[in-house]
This record gives structure tokens, sequence and C-alpha cells, in this order.
């Protein structure tokens, strides 16, 4: 199979995974209803950069060295299931005693306030995105030489699709939430939020390898 055909045969399943909704489309959607869509966005570019992560690990060989030891992958595990439900618990607490946007000092210091950091932690800290590059590449790229430069390239491309859904769906949720900012509706909006982070929190941790 040639180069093209891998990358159209790629594609297809890239766009499949990159719109079906986790953490990342959470975490972007609720800067987004929250903030405005460039915050939305911020929180696009830190999972995007998330995946700069995994492309090292695919150029260097090392994605299988997470899952061939089961400690260190319980160990990540663990630890990205308690940072999404410490997310989630902080979303629901906001939703309980909501923070105080008339100012600027406390808004800063607030959850909503890093969403560029929090994109990366969900998506560095979700050890499933390894399993499915671990899965999924080598059907594609094979055992030749030129398989960690072609899996980088594969990882590039399944990033950007993920760039570009979770872009609109930070604008999307930007210009609904209008309506619904103004209202006590939001409270119960980041209520179901909160929730959907510890219910993917504890998905995560009782899954097995």
């Amino acid at each position: 199979m040639d180069l093209w055909a891998i990358i159209a045969a790629w594609s297809a399943l890239a766009l499949a995974t990159a719109i079906s909704p986790g953490p990342d489309t959470l975490l972007v959607v609720g800067h987004s209803a929250r903030s405005g869509y460039k915050a939305g966005l911020l929180a696009v570019a830190g999972t995007s950069t998330g995946g700069l992560w995994y492309m090292i690990l695919c150029g260097f060989g090392m994605l299988s060295v997470l899952t061939a030891s089961p400690v260190l992958f319980s160990t990540v595990k663990l630890i990205g299931a308690l940072y999404l439900a410490w997310l989630g618990f902080n979303i629901l607490r906001g939703a309980i005693k909501p923070v105080d946007t008339s100012s600027e000092a406390e808004l800063d210091a607030s959850l909503w306030s890093k969403p560029f950091r929090q994109g990366i932690l969900t998506n560095v800290l979700n050890p499933k995105v390894a399993l499915f590059y671990l899965a999924a590449l080598p059907q594609f790229v094979g055992n030749s030489e030129n398989a960690p430069a072609i899996g980088m390239l594969l990882i590039a491309i399944h990033y950007s699709f993920g760039a570009l859904w979770l872009g609109f769906l930070a604008i999307s949720a930007s210009k609904a939430s209008g309506a619904i900012t103004q209202s006590s509706a939001w409270r119960w909006t980041e209520g179901v939020l909160g929730a959907a982070f510890i219910g993917l929190a504890g998905k995560l941790a009782l899954e097995r390898n």
C-alpha cells in the first residue's frame, strides 16, 4: 500500500474517532460556553499540543513502553482518572457556588482560566489514546524502517481532524451559550458537565488495560 492510500484509509478512521465525544469534547464545550470561543480555542490548542507528546513517543518507538508495564499504565490511568474527577468536582462546585465574574482576579484564579493547560493534561493523562495508537497504527504503517515517521504523520492527521472538529464545537458552543449563561439554566449545565467528567473518571479508572 502506497503512502497516499495509507493516508486515505487512515483519514476515514481518524475522522470517525475525532468526532467521538470524550474528555476533550467536554473540556472545549465547557470553556467555550462559560468564557467564550477564545477560551474554547485555547483548550483546543492544549489538546493539539498534547498530540505532540504522542508523536514524540511514536517517533522514538516508545508508545509500547506505556502498555508493556502494567504498573506504569495503571499509574498513568489512575492519575488521569483523578485529574478528570478533580475537574468534575470543581465544575460542580462552580455550579453550586458560581464564580463571581465581576472580579478579574478571582476569574483568573478559577478553574476555567486555564484552558490551555487543562487541554494538554486531559489529553496526555489519558492512556487510552496510547492504546488506540498501539492497536491501530501497526495496521497502517507496518514494520518498515519508515514506520515511526509514517506513524507520526498519521497521528498529526488525526489531531488535525480533532482540532478542526473541536474548533467548530468551540465556536458553536460559544454562540449557543448567550441565553443560557444569563439564566439559572447555566448552573444545571455546569452540573451536567461536572457529572460527565466524574463519570469519565470512573470509567477510566475501572476499565481494564
